[in-house]
Protein backbone atom coordinates (compact mmCIF):
# COMPACT_ATOMS: atom_id res chain seq x y z
CA UNK A 1 0.00 0.00 0.00
CA UNK A 2 1.20 3.44 -0.87
CA UNK A 3 2.40 5.67 1.86
CA UNK A 4 -0.04 8.25 1.82
CA UNK A 5 2.12 12.52 2.09
CA UNK A 6 0.04 15.38 2.65
CA UNK A 7 1.43 18.16 0.59
CA UNK A 8 0.68 22.06 1.34
CA UNK A 9 1.25 24.04 -2.28
CA UNK A 10 2.53 27.75 -0.91
CA UNK A 11 4.00 30.43 -3.89
CA UNK A 12 4.21 27.99 -6.11
CA UNK A 13 6.86 25.40 -4.20
CA UNK A 14 5.20 22.05 -2.66
CA UNK A 15 6.34 21.23 1.16
CA UNK A 16 6.23 18.17 2.65
CA UNK A 17 3.15 19.11 6.14
CA UNK A 18 5.59 16.50 8.09
CA UNK A 19 8.57 18.98 7.66
CA UNK A 20 7.32 21.85 8.63
CA UNK A 21 7.87 22.88 12.21
CA UNK A 22 4.91 23.17 14.82
CA UNK A 23 4.67 27.42 13.59
CA UNK A 24 4.33 26.56 10.71
CA UNK A 25 1.70 24.07 10.93
CA UNK A 26 -0.24 26.42 13.16
CA UNK A 27 0.11 29.05 9.92
CA UNK A 28 -1.23 26.47 7.86
CA UNK A 29 -3.97 25.38 10.33
CA UNK A 30 -5.03 29.62 10.41
CA UNK A 31 -4.66 30.00 6.61
CA UNK A 32 -6.83 26.90 6.15
CA UNK A 33 -9.79 28.44 8.81
CA UNK A 34 -9.47 31.94 7.24
CA UNK A 35 -10.31 30.31 3.98
CA UNK A 36 -13.11 28.64 4.86
CA UNK A 37 -14.74 31.66 6.40
CA UNK A 38 -14.05 33.81 3.50
CA UNK A 39 -16.00 31.14 1.38
CA UNK A 40 -18.67 31.14 4.13
CA UNK A 41 -18.90 35.02 3.98
CA UNK A 42 -18.86 35.37 0.72
CA UNK A 43 -21.59 32.65 0.30
CA UNK A 44 -24.03 34.72 2.82
CA UNK A 45 -22.97 38.20 0.90
CA UNK A 46 -23.92 36.25 -2.17
CA UNK A 47 -27.43 35.74 -0.64
CA UNK A 48 -27.59 38.94 1.22
CA UNK A 49 -26.89 40.51 -2.44
CA UNK A 50 -29.76 39.13 -4.19
CA UNK A 51 -32.07 39.65 -1.39
CA UNK A 52 -30.94 43.37 -1.58
CA UNK A 53 -31.98 43.36 -5.16
CA UNK A 54 -35.37 41.56 -4.54
CA UNK A 55 -36.66 43.69 -1.97
CA UNK A 56 -35.12 47.07 -3.68
CA UNK A 57 -37.17 45.41 -7.02
CA UNK A 58 -40.19 45.04 -5.14
CA UNK A 59 -40.35 48.71 -3.44
CA UNK A 60 -39.55 50.04 -7.14
CA UNK A 61 -42.24 47.88 -8.38
CA UNK A 62 -44.48 49.08 -6.05
CA UNK A 63 -43.70 52.73 -5.91
CA UNK A 64 -44.37 52.75 -9.83
CA UNK A 65 -47.88 50.90 -9.39
CA UNK A 66 -48.78 53.20 -6.40
CA UNK A 67 -47.68 56.40 -8.59
CA UNK A 68 -50.04 55.08 -11.91
CA UNK A 69 -52.42 54.56 -9.43
CA UNK A 70 -52.08 58.14 -8.01
CA UNK A 71 -51.84 59.62 -12.10
CA UNK A 72 -55.39 57.25 -12.68
CA UNK A 73 -57.07 59.04 -9.79
CA UNK A 74 -55.80 63.02 -10.58
CA UNK A 75 -57.20 62.95 -14.42
CA UNK A 76 -60.13 61.78 -13.28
Amino acid sequence: MAEETNVIQIGGSEYDANDLTDQQKYWCAQIQDLQRKRQQIQFQLDQTSVALDSFTSSLIQSLDTESDKTEEQNNA
